[in-house]
């Protein structure tokens, strides 16, 4: 019997449809994520392969890379698992939404390095035709070089890909879902864009754009409206951005390049490197 080419070292979270290991892989020789469904069928099975797809087809060094796919049951080292498996990129580091519960929000130097380097991922992605469609401080990792990553592609889908949704479910965060999203309409790049305008927001004051609510429901329904943007900040250098970032109108959104554009003349002004580390600092409010 060939020796295992993984072994699993302890799970790193657990999302909505799926589990994610650290592991050694040995034929790699370095430590991976592994993912599969927590009780893989046809349709979780497919979003597995669908995940695989939309990653294998990006490269940027600001998204994170799949290195594989195989099925748990060839290889002896992943029998706690089943179903097909996704082998990842490892990126040690927090989320985004955990560094800033841990260590304070970010000001605004920070704030457009992430905002520029995410920006970049999510265009790459679009021009391989991926949607993300879950944008959120949880799906941003900061690694220990200060370098943030966009992570969990889980329920991405190339366009032209049968919607992932269901009657009366929408996928996705709802407090970081773009309006028209959580009104039932497919997914583009400017809700992509939207979700990561939120994303920041949130890292500039500790709130979603919409503020808070008590449940799922209820947050799909202000999102649906297209309820005020209540707790975006207001002394940011970033505030004005922000909100045409977040216009209810996916049309008046500034496409990504824009952002970029704008974020990277706003760093050289002020003298900041645009791939300098992300730090928590003086939050701009």
């Amino acid at each position: 019997m060939a020796a295992p080419r993984f072994r699993l070292v302890r799970r790193l979270g657990s999302g909505g449809f799926g589990r994610v290991w650290l592991a050694h892989d040995a034929r790699l020789g370095h430590p991976v994520a592994l993912k599969a469904a927590h009780a893989p069928d046809h349709e979780t099975e497919e979003r597995i392969r669908r995940e695989a797809r939309a990653l294998a087809a990006v490269r940027h060094p600001n998204c994170v890379r799949i290195h594989d796919l195989l099925p748990a049951s060839t290889d002896p080292g992943l029998a706690e698992l089943e179903g097909m498996v996704i082998v990842m990129e490892y990126v040690e580091g927090s989320s985004l939404g955990d560094l800033v519960r841990a260590r304070g929000l970010l000001d605004d130097v920070a704030a457009a390095r992430v905002w520029t380097s995410l920006a970049g991922a999510l265009d790459a992605a679009h021009s391989r035709g991926v949607m993300h469609r879950d944008v959120k401080p949880g799906n941003v990792v900061v690694d220990q070089a200060g370098q943030a990553h966009l992570i969990d592609f889980g329920i991405a889908r190339r366009t032209g890909d049968a919607t992932m949704t269901m009657a009366g479910f929408v996928l996705g965060t709802p407090d970081f879902l773009a309006p028209e999203v959580a009104a039932g309409e497919r997914a583009t790049p400017a809700s992509d864009a939207w979700q990561l305008a939120a994303t920041i927001s949130y890292a500039l004051t500790g709130h979603p754009p919409r503020g808070g609510h008590p449940d799922a429901v209820s947050g799909l329904r202000a999102a649906a409206a297209g309820a005020a943007l209540s707790h975006v900040p207001k002394r940011s250098a970033h505030s004005a951005l922000l909100h045409a970032a977040m216009d209810n109108d996916p049309r008046r959104r500034p496409p990504l390049r824009a952002v970029q554009q704008a974020l990277g003349d706003w760093l050289r002004r002020t003298g900041a490197q645009p791939d300098g580390p992300v730090t928590a600092g003086v939050p701009g409010r």
